[in-house]
């Protein structure tokens, strides 16, 4: 065969897994079919074998060595995870293939590059590879970042209602327990359903409802939660808390309106620049006609 028509047929094959894992990357895995989940929960699960066991093995182990690593970039954001309702294996997963996408395309770039005459040296060309390879490995991470910046920050507020809701439930005379599990039964929010569902697994387990609380408000970094463990810890001994939950929620609406009114305050300064350009343009194209009578004239 024709010496270009092989190196064609490679780049062709290059590009087409590269797009390929990109598009698998960031269309994600397809919506779940009910029927086949329920039929998959009555029936007994197989065990994984041939490639699909060690490819399960291969990732519970780069897993285990993640867990391992001191370095935020290598390590896995345990706290981020638990607070997403994530599993780590996924995540590690999601940057493997980051990380294979970006390798492929970039690999499929240099070798196209290669072909229309533009050439790096091989030094120069596997840098530019492993660099993009690195970089599609810290996309995930970046997500994930976000992504639980975000929630907490949406959890906080949803936190004022839960804290309105155990006052209201605490005047109405119920117990502490009882009260943070019911206000957190209310609302369909993720918190609420966060809060309830580990409020439950307490009840079942014979644990206190606020250290519950305490332990999950630590593992997933809300501060504020913590807060209301002890808040329920103290009313537990006999303490009046009604007046100290609506305070706090105040005091968080009060902080959750103080950041909106600075991020809006950020965007407006974020678009002077741009408003001048656009008034200088429009006071250029009005005065063009003037300023070409004049230098014409």
């Amino acid at each position: 065969m024709n010496p270009v028509l092989q190196i064609a047929a490679g780049l062709g094959a290059m590009l087409g897994l590269g797009l390929a894992a990109g598009v698998r990357v960031v269309a994600g895995p397809a919506p779940m079919d009910l029927a086949a989940a329920v039929r998959h929960l009555t029936t007994r699960t197989r065990p994984a074998v041939g490639w699909k066991a060690r490819r399960a093995g291969l990732l519970a182990r780069v897993t285990e060595l993640a867990h391992r690593a001191r370095h935020p970039w290598l390590g896995i954001p345990v706290h981020d995870l638990d607070l997403l309702d994530r599993a780590p294996a996924g995540y590690v997963a999601a940057r493997v293939r980051w990380a294979a996408a970006s390798l492929t395309a970039a690999a499929v770039l240099a070798l196209s590059a290669t072909v229309v005459g533009v050439v790096f040296p091989l030094g120069v060309s596997m840098l530019m590879v492993c660099a993009v390879g690195g970089v599609g490995a810290m996309v995930p991470v970046w997500q994930i970042r976000d992504q639980a910046a975000q929630a907490r920050e949406d959890g906080r507020r949803a936190l004022a209602v839960y804290l309105e809701l155990i006052a209201q439930q605490r005047a109405a005379g119920h117990a502490p327990g009882p009260a943070l599990r019911e206000a957190a039964g209310v609302g369909e929010h993720w918190l609420f359903t966060r809060l309830h569902r580990t409020l439950t697994h307490a009840e079942h387990s014979g644990h206190s409802p606020w250290d519950a609380l305490r332990d999950l408000g630590e593992r997933i970094r809300v501060r504020e939660l913590v807060a209301v463990a002890d808040l329920a810890a103290t009313a537990a001994d006999g303490a009046a808390i009604s007046t100290s939950l609506t305070t706090q929620a105040a005091s968080l609406r009060a902080t959750d309106i103080s950041a909106d009114k600075a991020d809006a305050n950020t965007r407006t300064e974020r678009l002077t620049l741009p408003v001048t350009a656009l008034m200088l343009g429009f006071l250029l194209l009005v005065l063009y006609p003037a300023i070409v009578r004049l230098l014409t004239g």
